[in-house]
């Protein structure tokens, strides 16, 4: 399976830890191919920093960290874009670029997508459900 983790799942394993760290760890044990975009790894950056108030550090840390265990997709202008919200166009054509499965975000203007073109588009909840069901977590 091929998964991209849309920028929500990093700032929540930066910030909270437990369940979405364990997500991402589990996809990783599970040699489920883990995608990642030069757009979601400058969001990380900004949302922790400018929209949270974090150190650039622990931005830094946390895109670092993301890198390592993704391959990065290069996001090519396409057609695509998200109605509610064009910012989130990034990272639905990202995903598309990179062939994924599934896209995972708690950004409802995608949630509100799915499916789209094969692509599914699940909550990190019902992500966690999904990786539960098949005896990974």
């Amino acid at each position: 399976m091929k998964v991209l983790f849309d920028t929500n799942v990093y700032v929540a394993e930066a910030l909270l830890g437990e369940s979405a760290e364990a997500m991402i760890a589990a996809t990783a044990r599970a040699s489920w191919r883990i995608f990642i975009s030069d757009y979601v790894l400058d969001e990380i950056q900004r949302v922790l920093t400018d929209d949270l108030g974090f150190s650039a550090r622990l931005a830094q840390l946390t895109q670092q960290r993301c890198s390592r265990r993704a391959i990065c997709v290069r996001e090519l202008p396409s057609r695509h874009q998200v109605p509610g919200d064009r910012a989130d166009s990034p990272i639905l054509r990202a995903a598309l670029e990179a062939g994924a499965d599934c896209l995972v975000t708690n950004d409802q203007h995608l949630l509100e997508l799915d499916p789209y073109e094969g692509l599914r588009i699940v909550s990190m909840s019902a992500y966690h459900q999904l990786l539960t069901n098949e005896g990974l977590i």
